[in-house]
C-alpha cells in the first residue's frame, strides 16, 4: 500500500477512494495529495468516480472523503474549496 493510501484514517477518507484518487493522479502521490487536499477539478472528479464505482457498480455515497463526507461526488462541493 502507498504511503498516500496510508493517510486515509487520519484524513477520514475510504481507503477505496484514496485508491481512486491515487490511480487518477496517475499514481503521482504529490498530485494525489493535491486532489485530496484542495479537491478535484471535474476530469479527475470523473476519473475518481468511474474507478471507485467501478462504472457504476457501487454508489459514490459508499465511500467518504473527509469533510465532504459522502456527498463528494457533487461537483458543487468542490467549488468552494
Amino acid at each position: 500500500m502507498s504511503n498516500f493510501v496510508n493517510l486515509a484514517d487520519s484524513r477520514e477518507t475510504s481507503v477505496e477512494l484514496m485508491e481512486a484518487i491515487l490511480a487518477a493522479a496517475g499514481n503521482d502521490e504529490a498530485l494525489a495529495l493535491d486532489i485530496r487536499e484542495n479537491g478535484p477539478d471535474s476530469a479527475h472528479l470523473s476519473a475518481i468516480i468511474e474507478i471507485v464505482t467501478k462504472n457504476g457498480l457501487y454508489d459514490t455515497t459508499d465511500f467518504v472523503w473527509g469533510a465532504a463526507g459522502t456527498n463528494w461526488a457533487n461537483e458543487a462541493v468542490w467549488k468552494d474549496v
